[in-house]
């Protein structure tokens, strides 16, 4: 004799109970991270045989630098106000860059006898270096310039050879208003903070090393060298705990081995800038 139909209260029940035991596969399979789309549930042809996982958003593209706005503009205020109340000196080394800059709070001591401005702003980009040069590096008519930028372009996605064209660029424009000041390049750190870009660093400090090479009255120093150990590893006391900038130790590490290229700098450019002594910039 063929089966007997199951009553009708009896088939509900028993979709009640499948439709159940799916809710708590799919939800245990959420708690336990288990991929929902490979989730093949035993149900009946009237149901689903897959749940489909929604996919995840995609990764935000990145935006090269030279198509943001500039961002410090505030801060170029603040120095054009504080060179009219107080005019700094022609003629005189020029601090141009990032944060790193702005930080070495005794450059001036460090430094001396050399007259020394200091224009190091915000965790700026190369871009903002070049944007605002004309109002916070062309107007001083720099003798020496010591530029440290480039390592937040490469933080913020951008390649090494994008701040390497910028800084081209900088020259080029620094060559044609006053073709006689030296440069100092410092090398961008290899931060702590920023291990998983060392490899694009290290590219970057190859290629601005290049680049010094190149060009006439242009040094590279390379600061990595005071700041890390015999393994390559930065040392701890010489940065502070944001493991990105220097410590006041880590600036007189710095300035041993910067001070001597703008020494040579200074001497390289004596015939240039003799007699021009380091006059109040109007």
């Amino acid at each position: 004799m063929p089966p007997r139909p199951l009553p009708p209260f009896v088939r509900a029940a028993v979709r009640a109970a499948v439709r159940a035991a799916v809710r708590a596969a799919v939800r245990a399979a959420v708690r336990s991270t288990l991929p929902l789309a490979l989730l093949v549930l035993p149900v009946g042809p009237t149901l689903p045989t897959r749940v489909a996982l929604a996919q995840p958003p995609a990764a935000a593209t990145h935006v090269p630098l030279a198509e943001r706005p500039l961002r410090m503009a505030k801060d170029i205020e603040a120095f054009e106000a504080a060179d009219r109340l107080a005019p700094p000196p022609k003629h005189a080394v020029l601090l141009s860059g990032a944060s790193s800059l702005r930080l070495w709070k005794d450059a001036g001591e460090a430094l001396a006898p050399h007259p020394v401005i200091n224009r190091g702003f915000g965790g700026s980009y190369t871009t903002e270096v070049l944007g605002y040069m004309d109002r916070i590096t062309l107007p001083y008519a720099p003798r020496v310039v010591v530029f440290h930028c480039g390592g937040n372009d490469i933080a913020a996605g951008d390649p090494p050879d994008a701040p390497l064209g910028r800084i081209r660029e900088y020259l080029v424009r620094l060559r044609r208003a006053s073709p006689d000041t030296a440069v100092v390049f410092m090398a961008t750190t290899r931060a702590a903070s920023r291990r998983a870009i060392w490899p694009a660093l290290d590219r970057f400090n190859r290629d601005l090393a290049a680049l010094c090479r190149e060009e006439r009255n242009i040094w590279f120093v390379d600061i990595n060298a005071v700041l890390a150990d015999a393994d390559g590893e930065p040392r701890p006391n010489l940065y502070l705990d944001d493991k990105l900038h220097p410590s006041a130790w880590g600036y007189v590490a710095i300035a041993g081995v910067l001070k001597p290229a703008v020494d040579a700098a200074w001497r390289a450019t004596e015939a240039a800038f003799s007699g021009k002594g380091a006059a109040p910039a109007p």
